[in-house]
């Protein structure tokens, strides 16, 4: 394939990966979305099996969101690279928009 229809395809991938988690979703997952530079990452992360309507269950939550808004952006754990200012803008809007979504939940919880 050429480098053109690689990025076509991830483009293609990335906008389909929403869909596709959300088809599984039982209302109690968050989508967790991240953008670097031309890439969009997308994990759909449960939380089914925690009690929002708990302090314990929100932190165990929140950790999961902090967990897989560093893996859209690309953070590997025991990585020696520098942070760079695109993973921080990326970790932020992430994260930002993954609590957001945490907050509704735990609102109707």
């Amino acid at each position: 394939m050429t480098k053109n229809a690689l990025v076509a395809l991830a483009a293609t991938m990335a906008f389909a990966l929403p869909g596709v988690a959300s088809a599984g979703s039982n209302d109690m997952d968050v989508i967790v979305d991240g953008s670097t530079g031309a890439e969009t990452r997308t994990i759909a992360v449960q939380l089914g099996d925690l009690n929002l309507a708990t302090d314990k269950g929100l932190k165990r939550a929140d950790y999961r969101l902090v967990r897989a808004s560093k893996e859209v952006c690309g953070f590997v754990n025991g990585s020696i690279l520098p942070v760079t200012d695109d993973y921080r803008a990326c970790y932020g809007s992430a994260i930002e928009g993954a609590r957001t979504d945490l907050d509704a939940l735990a609102r109707r919880s």
